[in-house]
C-alpha cells in the first residue's frame, strides 16, 4: 500500500511537529470517536474510530493537534472494511469571543485500498 505508507508517513511527521517544538508542554489524549449516516430515513454507513492524539498550545490562544488511528467502517448492503484515520488541524482565535478551526483528515480502506481526503473549516462564536 504505497499511498498509505507515504500518508502516514507524512501524518506521522505532522503530529511530531507539537511534540517536537514544546515536549514538555504536549498533551497526548485518545479519542474514540463513531459517525452514521442516513439517507431519507435509510441507514446508509458507520464509523467507529479509535484515535490517539496531541495537541499543543504554540501561544496567542493557538493550538496544533494531530491525531492517528484505527477505525472499522460498516456500509449498508456491503461488507464492512478496516480503515486507518488521520488529522491534522489548528485553532485559533479571531476576535473577542469568535474562534476558528481549521483542519485536514484523511482515512484509507484496507479492503478497498481507496484514500479519500477532506477538510473542514469551522468559525465559532461564544455568547
Amino acid at each position: 500500500y504505497p499511498i498509505l505508507k507515504m500518508f502516514m508517513k507524512q501524518l506521522l511527521a505532522l503530529a511530531a511537529l507539537p511534540m517536537i517544538a514544546a515536549p514538555a508542554m504536549a498533551n497526548p489524549y485518545v479519542e474514540s470517536k463513531t459517525t452514521t449516516a442516513l439517507s431519507d430515513g435509510t441507514y446508509k454507513s458507520a464509523q467507529t474510530e479509535l484515535r490517539v492524539g496531541y495537541e499543543q498550545k504554540v501561544g496567542n490562544g493557538v493550538t496544533v493537534f494531530g491525531e492517528l488511528g484505527p477505525g472499522y467502517e460498516w456500509t449498508s448492503g456491503a461488507d464492512g472494511q478496516t480503515v486507518a484515520v488521520g488529522e491534522v488541524g489548528i485553532n485559533f482565535p479571531i476576535a473577542n469571543k469568535l474562534t476558528g478551526k481549521v483542519k485536514v483528515a484523511g482515512e484509507y480502506g484496507f479492503d478497498s485500498e481507496v484514500f479519500g481526503l477532506g477538510g473542514e473549516v469551522k468559525v465559532r462564536y461564544t455568547f
